[in-house]
């Protein structure tokens, strides 16, 4: 067993176990928010931080190195910290550290172990069926020309990028699953948990199995800190996580929402219908919950030539309304009627060519410099 969790206060509180490879004791997390962030993982990430541990594995003794007191230190510094960040992406970490552990005791054991886990495994890393690692003291001497545990690192990181890939959209499903329920029930379920049984009823007409209802938790009892006694779950492998933090979100009631602008998943703080997240967007230094609404207008108008004729023609009367050639009265006479218009033309009653010569009514435009040179010669 790698982790143990509990719910308590709101928040998910995860301890280490034996077999994990973090020095950390407890975690709290608010619970919905390692989900999220997993699913808003960027796929370069992952690729660029497992091609980071790999390196370490890219020389002829590494079989060796592996194994010293200083490496393991650093090793569980670096797990420690991506615990913190990115407790789901940790578990590929350690499975990973699994594999190369067992993979320099016996490669067909850690092939098998991994295979356990992520099905078709053991194809990708054939290649290492006949190899056996010199036993001591030869394995000391031996030197790896071919860089066997790097080739098996590389591979196993292929792997598990392959299934954190797929294993994301799936539970990017689950979570829009469970959106598309509350928006077509709404309130009319006897609790929370009833969206739970309702997706399950959905996928056994889909797929003939449930996922969670036949599946239940490995719970004990622990004692914590405080010297209270809680009902704890067993976490060895990232789907365990998931299944618990998923369920006890919805036993909470706790709701999750598509960012309209980033459509990344968010979990609403000041109101359940929020439509825009509190992250940053890009590089504008600016919550999407700032600007997410102007930016969508923008998004929409550059996608309809309606609404593009518009807004350019409303900025061209408004600009006149500064150099004091039309009166603030007479642009908002104008502004009613362009708007009434506007959506007569979004409706289908007013022809599109009919509204953009209404638009250009009144548009002074300026002598092209070719066309007063014309003029002069003509003088």
């Amino acid at each position: 067993m790698i982790a143990s969790v509990y719910i308590k206060d709101g928040n998910i509180h995860i301890y280490n176990e034996g077999t994990s490879l973090s020095n950390l004791g407890g975690l709290v997390y608010e619970l919905g928010r390692p989900l999220l962030d997993f699913v808003c993982y960027e796929h370069d990430r992952f690729d660029e931080s497992f091609a980071m541990i790999a390196d370490a594995f890219n020389n002829e003794y590494a079989h060796i190195a592996i194994k010293q007191p200083e490496y393991m230190s650093e090793l569980r510094q670096l797990m420690s910290e991506m615990q913190q960040r990115e407790i789901y992406v940790y578990f590929y970490h350690q499975m990973l550290m699994d594999f190369m552990y067992t993979f320099i005791e016996s490669p067909r054991m850690a092939i098998k172990q991994l295979n356990d886990i992520i099905p078709g495994a053991e194809e990708k890393l054939r290649w290492t069926h006949d190899f056996v690692w010199p036993k001591p003291p030869l394995e000391k001497m031996f030197v790896d020309k071919e860089k066997r545990l790097y080739r098996a690192a590389v591979d196993a990181i292929s792997i598990m990028y392959e299934h954190f890939k797929v294993y994301q959209d799936s539970m990017i499903n689950e979570i829009n699953l469970l959106i598309n329920f509350r928006t077509v029930m709404g309130l009319q379920v006897s609790s929370p948990m009833e969206y739970l049984f309702r997706i399950e009823q959905y996928r056994m007409s889909k797929i003939g199995k449930y996922y969670h209802l036949e599946r239940p938790f490995r719970t004990f009892y622990g004692a914590l800190p405080s010297e209270e006694i809680a009902e704890l779950y067993e976490i060895d492998t990232i789907e365990d996580l998931f299944r618990f933090e998923f369920v006890k979100m919805i036993e909470r009631d706790i709701f999750i929402r598509k960012c309209k602008n980033c459509e990344r998943f968010f979990i609403p703080r000041r109101r359940v219908d929020a439509e825009y997240c509190d992250r940053i967007y890009g590089d504008t230094n600016r919550k999407c919950s700032e600007i997410g609404a102007m930016l969508r207008y923008e998004r929409k108008v550059a996608e309809n030539p309606i609404l593009e004729a518009h807004k350019k023609a409303y900025r061209r009367f408004h600009s006149r309304v500064r150099a004091k050639k039309m009166t603030q009265s007479e642009f908002m006479q104008w502004s009613d009627e362009a708007s009434s218009k506007r959506d007569e033309c979004l409706a289908g009653e007013l022809p599109f060519e009919e509204f953009i010569s209404w638009l250009e009514q009144g548009r002074v435009r300026k002598a092209r410099k070719s066309e007063g040179l014309s003029n002069d010669n003509k003088t």
